[in-house]
């Protein structure tokens, strides 16, 4: 069923990994998937699967920490589109320092991305959205999560996705006067190029399709229509 037919979604890191099957999904599913991250040539690539599938796609060069770039997207969206139904704020940074020896320009670039950015393009989603309701979906980790293994090294990374577990459930509190749900996914170890970039030892059978499917319930009101607030814990089959 194209349940999200004539929806307009914007997926934010969707050149590879998890934001790129997700927008892979969300197009089977009839939405129109706004592809973005910093990377045009991932970009292109992704778009062109969807679009050969005979979906509907389009890419957006974002830097999600660049306040002005995103201002400008979606001041472009609102132009093209006069609207957004689906926003996944998928954009992250995995950066490894011991935390003694962390500069705090270290830290400000993970923050920048992970968390600020993610703020930043909520809120820009929110007005977009005030008028029609809508959907945003905030992709955590598990290492954001209370009472979760964590690991040396990774201390700004688990504290950006603490922070996006609370943003969650903030904004659907934020959301619901005017029909806009919020809801996460803190998934462990994907198959990812940035898991095999900062952890190659590490092997998972999670792939970013599983976690696509996943993000896609929580987008589609006719599955996932009463919830909102709630962050979806995922156990990767290591």
């Amino acid at each position: 069923m194209k349940s999200l037919r004539n929806q307009v979604a914007l997926i934010t890191g969707g050149g590879r990994g998890i934001g790129a099957a997700t927008a892979e999904a969300l197009a089977r599913k009839g939405a129109h998937v706004i592809v973005a991250s910093r990377t045009a040539a991932e970009l292109a690539a992704t778009v062109a699967r969807i679009q050969v599938a005979g979906l509907s796609a389009s890419l957006q060069v974002l830097d999600v920490a660049d306040d002005t770039a995103v201002n400008a997207a979606f001041t472009e969206i609102n132009a093209e589109f006069g609207r957004l139904d689906v926003l996944v704020n998928n954009a992250a940074i995995l950066l490894s320092h011991p935390f003694a020896q962390m500069t705090m320009a270290a830290w400000d670039q993970l923050m920048a991305v992970n968390l600020r950015g993610a703020v930043h393009c909520a809120q820009q989603a929110f007005q977009l959205m005030q008028k029609r309701g809508g959907c945003i979906v905030n992709v955590s980790s598990l290492g954001g999560v209370p009472n979760t293994e964590k690991f040396p090294g990774y201390a700004a990374y688990t504290v950006s996705k603490f922070a996006l577990t609370g943003l969650t459930e903030a904004l659907a509190a934020e959301g619901k006067g005017c029909n806009i749900r919020v809801n996460g996914v803190a998934p462990g170890a994907v198959d990812t190029e940035m898991l095999r970039q900062a952890a190659p030892q590490l092997r998972t059978r999670t792939e970013p399709v599983d976690i696509a499917k996943i993000i896609t319930f929580l987008c589609d009101p006719s599955e996932s229509g009463c919830m909102t607030g709630a962050t979806l814990m995922i156990n990767s089959n290591l």
